[in-house]
């Protein structure tokens, strides 16, 4: 085997070990998000209609060097607060871990409601500073409307159920409450830096014999 060959496997070696500690390098966060219900006097006529829900590849319950299950706990006496008072309710309340990698790079968690009514995805990414992706849908309407055309003046298709729909990109900074305004359905986020879980951390990459270094020379 030649100097070229060895090269050629180091470097192949030493892709995959980068390609395995990339979110490591990382800082990691702890992230909790709640998702409350506004009542309000807002009817459906004022929502947009819900086509296809954007999901995310991620859940909070998942366990790998992207994500790490959390306990709830930077927010639970807002979460409390919210549902204590008589014009809210919450509907999502979970935590989790994750590290913040590029918007290239970063995957949507998947955000699910117990109860069926909150669906959609959250992503969080870094360019140059923290930023937020969330998309919700609440689903308070579940089939479409029969009284309204199916269809608007420019053609655009009308006859889907309307839902309020949650859709923000915010520039957050962390230990901070970031506020998602909506008539209907709001949510509150904070991340707190932490550091990364000793359970996140990937087995030792898949490992290539290599030559010995008096193979190297051979043909030498």
């Amino acid at each position: 085997m030649n100097l070229n060959t060895l090269f050629a496997r180091l470097a192949l070696l030493a892709t995959l070990s980068l390609l395995s500690t990339t979110a490591l390098a990382q800082q990691w966060y702890h992230v909790e998000l709640v998702v409350f219900e506004r009542f309000s006097g807002a009817n459906a006529e004022h929502w947009p209609v819900m086509n296809n829900i954007r999901s995310g590849s991620l859940s909070p319950q998942m366990a790998n060097n992207q994500i790490q299950p959390a306990r709830v706990e930077t927010l639970a006496g807002v979460s409390q607060r919210l549902q204590n008072a008589s014009n809210y309710r919450v509907h999502y309340h979970k935590a989790w871990q994750q590290p913040m990698l590029s918007k290239g790079s970063a995957r949507s968690v998947q955000i699910n409601s117990d109860n069926g009514l909150v669906e959609g995805s959250l992503k969080l990414y870094r360019v140059n500073y923290l930023h937020a992706d969330i998309d919700l849908w609440f689903k308070e309407n579940a089939g479409a409307a029969r009284n309204w055309g199916t269809a608007s003046p420019d053609g655009i298709e009308l006859g889907g159920p309307r839902n309020p729909h949650l859709a923000q990109i915010r520039r957050i900074k962390s230990k901070q409450l970031i506020y998602f305004d909506h008539p209907r359905i709001a949510a509150i986020l904070q991340l707190t830096p932490v550091a990364a879980p000793a359970s996140a951390v990937s087995e030792t990459p898949e490992s290539y014999s290599l030559p010995e270094t008096s193979e190297a020379t051979e043909g030498q």
